[in-house]
């Protein structure tokens, strides 16, 4: 896995220096690759929801609403950044996916600090 960070990083530190000697359009540059991770935090919602036994424990359905919530949001964002930044209810859907993302993370910070500290107290439990 060290070399796809490797090539990603390569490919980003290319796509700048290139700069140099060709014009790029970082707007278009930095769109696209919200493109990409709207597609592969969807994938990976996917994969995880159809594949993995998320319901087996606590953190395992927590995970879950993140990665619903990462990509509903991640889309949005993009909707906005290739089409009218004022499409119908925009502001309405911004409030909601927002709002809720946030308690998301919230409920997600709160159940791994439980299992953190159950974790501590005590070692061999399981899951």
């Amino acid at each position: 896995m060290v070399w796809l960070y490797a090539a990603g990083v390569a490919g980003i530190v290319g796509t700048m220096v290139s700069d140099i000697w060709f014009h790029i359009d970082y707007r278009v540059a930095a769109n696209i690759s919200l493109i990409y991770v709207a597609s592969l935090t969807t994938i990976f919602h996917l994969l995880y929801a159809l594949r993995s036994n998320w319901k087996a424990n606590r953190v395992g359905k927590i995970f879950f609403v993140k990665t619903v919530f990462l990509p509903v949001m991640l889309w949005q964002i993009a909707l906005s950044t290739w089409w009218d930044t004022d499409y119908p209810y925009r502001q309405h859907l911004r409030f909601a996916i927002y709002s809720l993302a946030a308690v998301a993370y919230f409920t997600m910070v709160i159940g791994l600090w439980t299992e953190q500290r159950a974790d501590r107290e005590d070692p061999d439990r399981e899951l």
